[in-house]
């Protein structure tokens, strides 16, 4: 008889292994079908996924991004928070729960996912969560959440010094809290390791003729031009002509 039970005891962790090994192989499919936009396969996959192992953190993080995409706003909010309860280590799904909050009004209250994925020592990307974090607080528009905002994006670029968006976000501060001249290696450092946009070049643009009113921005107002022509900074720039 105790034969027998132990018997079936290690067919009951051999089951939930495979099961759990089966949602992992789901897991990666359904994000392969995200990343591709196939919305109906990746749901397919990810529900598939969280049957096989409804303890999967990664499988509740990727089926709330699916339903994020789809609009289902409490259906994603349920996934994130349960991504995050099941497993907070997980970085990559903390992160995702903040960066959800801080699009649907909801800063203050995601700066806690943000410094959740930042607790993991072993989270390879920190310089997301610290830059989210930061262009989350500086929505609110006070002045105690744009200080912390400017300490984040510090952390950010410190992580990785060739970091676009935490370098566009600081150069961005600064110019609005007219520190100019110290938002000009921020900007220039972000045209060395990114690709111009519109809104970085006309910043650049705004920030040159403010340290120095005769400062040449012809290079940078030809690129502005040339590369976005079409866009609401060139029209800025062509009405002060």
């Amino acid at each position: 008889m105790l034969c027998g039970l132990l018997q079936a005891c290690m067919t009951a962790v051999v089951d939930k292994d495979q099961n759990q090994q089966a949602s992992a192989v789901n897991v990666q499919l359904g994000i392969g079908y995200l990343e591709q936009n196939n919305l109906d396969q990746a749901n397919e996959k990810l529900s598939k996924a969280l049957r096989q192992d409804p303890n999967s953190a990664s499988a509740h993080n990727a089926f709330a991004i699916l339903q994020d995409r789809l609009l289902q706003t409490e259906k994603a909010e349920y996934h994130y928070k349960k991504a995050t309860t099941l497993d907070p280590k997980n970085s990559r799904a903390a992160n995702n729960y903040g960066a959800f909050l801080c699009r649907n009004g909801r800063e203050l209250e995601s700066e806690k996912y943000f410094l959740q994925a930042l607790k993991n020592p072993l989270y390879s990307t920190p310089e997301f969560a610290y830059t989210n974090a930061a262009l989350c607080l500086l929505q609110v528009g006070e002045q105690r959440e744009t200080e912390k905002a400017k300490e984040y994006l510090r952390k950010a670029i410190a992580a990785r010094n060739d970091f676009g968006p935490a370098l566009l976000a600081m150069g961005q501060l600064l110019f609005d809290q007219g520190q100019y001249t110290a938002a000009k290696p921020y900007l220039d450092r972000f045209h060395l390791v990114a690709r111009p946009t519109a809104r970085s070049l006309w910043l650049t643009i705004r920030n040159t003729l403010q340290i120095d009113g005769r400062g040449d921005v012809t290079e940078l107002a030809q690129r502005l031009g040339s590369e976005f022509p079409n866009s609401e900074e060139y029209k800025a720039w062509q009405s002060i002509q």
